[in-house]
Formats: structure tokens, sequence, C-alpha cells
């Protein structure tokens, strides 16, 4: 699925200069901005936990927002600890929640997840091959700069 710049509001960026090495290809996909690069790491940090991870895995999967019991059932941990993963995760925008009664009851905030896309999502992507510039350049003998 190929995605305009525009449409994600991102900013196209050419990166080559005349004084660019003869490997150098010009790259003119969309990039973030430094102020949503750094909105998208909070969420990282939020996902750089794996019970927050299988709470994300769990409540993507849901049909329905889920009540905190429930979820507490689902990971098999005690109600403080899932609280304080989902409060984490509300807190970097990755979940709503929604008081009913005395029952918080949180779902997955899809636009968040579209922000995340344009970070993790290869769609329907093929492999990236070298650039015809690359494949003309002699291979070399030992790539020692890995």
């Amino acid at each position: 699925m190929a995605t305009s710049g525009k449409a994600i509001g991102l900013d196209i960026v050419e990166t080559r200069s005349a004084d660019a090495p003869h490997c150098s290809v010009p790259l003119t996909t969309p990039r973030l901005s430094h102020d949503q690069a750094h909105d998208l790491s909070v969420v990282f940090k939020a996902l750089a936990h794996p019970t927050r991870v299988q709470l994300m895995n769990l409540l993507v999967s849901s049909p329905f927002a889920a009540c905190v019991y429930d979820i507490q059932v689902a990971m098999g941990m005690p109600q403080s600890t899932i609280s304080h993963h989902l409060k984490q995760l509300v807190g970097a925008g990755l979940l709503q929640r929604k008081q009913r009664g005395s029952w918080a009851y949180y779902s997955v905030d899809r636009e968040a997840m579209r922000r995340l896309g344009t970070v993790i999502d290869l769609g329907e992507a093929p492999p990236q091959p070298l650039s015809p510039q690359a494949q003309i350049d002699p291979p070399a003998e030992q790539a020692e700069d890995m």
C-alpha cells in the first residue's frame, strides 16, 4: 500500500548533496519531523516492556473494550501490576480509558496505532534492493563497516 507523504503528515526531504559519494542515492521518501519522532518515541518507550506488549496484543485482538478485571484474569497478574501498565499505555496515548460505574474499560486508540504504522508498517512493500547505481559499483571484497 503506497502512501503519500502528505497524507500521513510527513515532510519530504532531499538528502543528496553535490559532494555526495558515488554510492549515494537521494532519499526523498517521507520523513518524520523532530516533533513527530519525539511523540512516537514516547509511544515506543511505553511499549518497551513485555507486559505492555502483551496487554496491547490482548486488547488489539479483543472485539470489545475490556474491563480491568477481565484483563487481570486473562493476564494472570495482580490487579496492581495490570493497573500500573495500563496507566503507562494510557499516558502514552495507546489506550483509551472509559469509566463505567466502578469499572474502567480499556480500548485501543486506533489513531495512535495508525501513527505507529507510519514507522513500522511495511504494507505490501517488496524487499529493498540495491539502487541501480549500487548495482553498477564493483562488489567489495569484505564489508568491514557493519
